[in-house]
């Protein structure tokens, strides 16, 4: 379980967005070439650039490139990329779901967040514009049975970055779990991770997912899997 960050906890919930998405069956895992009813284009140009919008528990979504909000900590957060995926990936007998990708930037950080942002990366001051790579996704354990699993373990970028996802993942998630995947459960994701990249050279992520394994005998249900999807 992740450290609380009281402060930073309003911000965290304001991006994660709104999780939707169905499975599909992919028994040799392979990486699925979005179809056009399932992803949808998604312009990064921040021309006429709509409100944000409330959901229905009072938290701002971003789904706009361009979007800004200022938090009362005087933190600012602004969307400069998003795709829409809803894709599966098949890891029997877990069904993870690729919701979204998107990349948000920080601005005027208060200083209370610093010390907790920096265990998250690879640096000795944050830098005055800090860019993140957030991950929505769902995941299903299918079987009656409780498994091991560990979730996206690491996301590649085309720029050749290689980012710890579950390391330096900051966002908390209360609900979040552990390894231990129980039988005929779901869970709602959000992954958050820093980005050094230049935010235009950014084209697309390479997600590594960790296998499923028996807890018993620690062996490999489905061995390790990777898919890649497009900005």
């Amino acid at each position: 379980m992740k450290k609380t960050l009281k402060a930073l906890l309003p911000l965290i919930l304001l991006v994660t967005g709104v999780l939707v998405g169905c499975s599909e069956d992919q028994t040799t895992a392979k990486e699925v070439d979005p179809s056009k009813a399932e992803q949808k284009e998604v312009s990064n140009k921040k021309e006429d650039v709509s409100e944000p919008v409330t959901d229905e528990n009072g938290r701002v979504l971003l789904t706009e490139v361009g979007q800004k909000v200022k938090e009362e900590d005087g933190t600012s957060v602004e969307l400069l990329k998003i795709k829409e995926i809803n894709q599966s990936v098949d890891i029997a007998p877990v069904k993870v779901v690729v919701t979204n990708m998107k990349v948000i930037q920080l601005t005027d950080i208060h200083p209370d967040n610093t010390d907790y942002l920096l265990q998250f990366m690879n640096a000795s001051e944050l830098p005055e514009k800090l860019n993140y790579i957030q991950i929505n996704y769902t995941a299903e354990n299918t079987s009656d049975k409780n498994i091991g699993w560990n979730g996206i373990s690491t996301i590649v970028t085309n720029t050749g970055e290689q980012l710890d996802a579950m390391g330096n993942d900051f966002i908390w998630e209360e609900n979040g779990f552990d390894s231990t995947f129980y039988g005929k459960t779901k869970h709602e994701g959000t992954i958050g991770v820093f980005t050094t990249s230049n935010v235009d050279e950014l084209k697309s992520l390479k997600f590594i997912i960790s296998s499923s394994y028996d807890e018993d005998t620690y062996e490999d249900i489905t061995s390790e899997q990777q898919a890649e999807f497009g900005f």
